[in-house]
């Protein structure tokens, strides 16, 4: 009988890739942010990045991606720092970066425009417009999924609702610049602009 194993390379390699891009760009990268903007990559840019995500406090979060960013900063892939500056840890690339991405090369080749593309849009936002964000798109999919058709305010009242701490006109915001760009609204069936 042959052993074999199923070591999800694609997803370490695009923890490190995606560090390396974020320093590349002089982005801040934290925990969070590489939540969302992994959500993200999968939700828009239908990038089958391998993670299941659920709806927590601060918007999609997946813990498998938690264990893998802790794995590959013990294999050296990356380092993940306290940084007492924000009150929150910053990922950046580490020395056995290549390696992993070297498992990785066509996943990241075939993909690269799409993550291009992601941290353009998304990159430099700060955690909290990356949290609503990804919130807005969450909702979108799972209104598609449950076959809910909501009106444009009931669609924001729904955000309203998971995220109180953002007001209405920064949901109105954010919900119109996600539309504008066909990330929400196509597939929900909701009717965005109807407030």
């Amino acid at each position: 009988m042959r052993l074999t194993l199923d070591i999800p390379w694609h997803r370490y390699a695009l923890i490190v890739a995606l560090a390396e891009k974020m320093q590349g760009k002089g982005y801040w990268f934290g925990k969070t942010a590489l939540q969302k903007l992994v959500y993200l990559l999968g939700a828009v840019y239908k990038v089958p990045c391998g993670y299941q995500y659920s709806l927590y406090i601060h918007g999609p979060y997946c813990s498998e991606l938690t264990d893998d960013l802790d794995y590959m900063n013990a294999l050296g892939a990356v380092s993940v720092d306290f940084d007492s500056r924000v009150n929150g840890y910053s990922i950046s690339p580490a020395p056995g970066k290549d390696v992993i991405k070297s498992k990785a090369e066509e996943f990241l080749a075939v993909h690269q425009e799409h993550i291009n593309k992601l941290l353009d849009e998304f990159g430099y936002m700060k955690t909290r417009d990356l949290e609503l964000r990804s919130t807005i798109v969450y909702i979108d999919r799972a209104a598609h999924r449950e076959k809910r058709n909501l009106s444009g305010r009931e669609f924001i009242q729904e955000i309203h609702g998971i995220k109180p701490h953002f007001s209405v006109l920064e949901i109105e915001s954010a919900v119109a610049e996600l539309e504008a760009k066909g990330y929400v609204g196509r597939l929900s069936g909701v009717r965005l602009k109807v407030y």
